[in-house]
């Protein structure tokens, strides 16, 4: 399964790069690089498991008009891990839970100075017994000048029967 998913995001990630190399060719857009840090709070399956995370982002995203933009991100993900209460056993430890996503990125803007838009691909677990899962992130972005978006979103991280989930904020800094 996770070589299926990886072979998925690879041939999105080389379908938009193909995509956006002929669009080029018929009307010059614009390359947008840039770098966020992120905070959230966890959610769902996981909540009393880890208490929050932060992160940093990596993303490109090309226009394909004045309002479309396609794309691709990475980055790193830590999840705290909380001391929890066994029945009948004490309390447990857990380690922190760390990701390294990659994904596909799309990105909408309905008006001035505001992206809609969602991040889809793997995270791929770094730490021993981590296997990662699917990941999504929709998010809204708010662009304060130029060149530093600030954004509200979700993020999920879907194993076979569970999600790890966060509210998630953050800012960023675009070359």
């Amino acid at each position: 399964m996770k070589k299926k998913v990886v072979i998925l995001v690879v041939t999105i990630l080389a379908s938009v790069n193909l995509v956006t190399a002929q669009i080029q060719d018929v009307q010059k857009g614009q390359h947008n690089y840039g770098i966020g840090l992120n905070a959230g709070v966890t959610v769902g399956d996981f909540e009393d498991a880890y208490s929050s995370n932060i992160g940093i982002d990596l993303f490109y995203l090309y226009s394909i008009s004045e309002r479309f933009y396609l794309g691709g991100s990475t980055g790193f993900a830590n999840y705290f891990g909380e001391e929890i209460n066994r029945l009948g056993s004490g309390t447990i430890e857990l380690d922190d839970a760390q990701f390294i996503p990659l994904a596909g990125s799309v990105r909408f803007s309905p008006f001035r100075n505001f992206l809609v838009g969602a991040d889809v691909g793997y995270a791929f677990g770094v730490n021993e017994g981590n296997d990662g899962g699917f990941y999504a992130s929709p998010r809204l972005t708010y662009m304060v000048n130029g060149n530093m978006p600030i954004f509200i979103g979700y993020r999920t991280i879907s194993f076979e029967d569970d999600n790890l989930g966060s509210i998630q904020f953050g800012i960023g800094y675009r070359f």
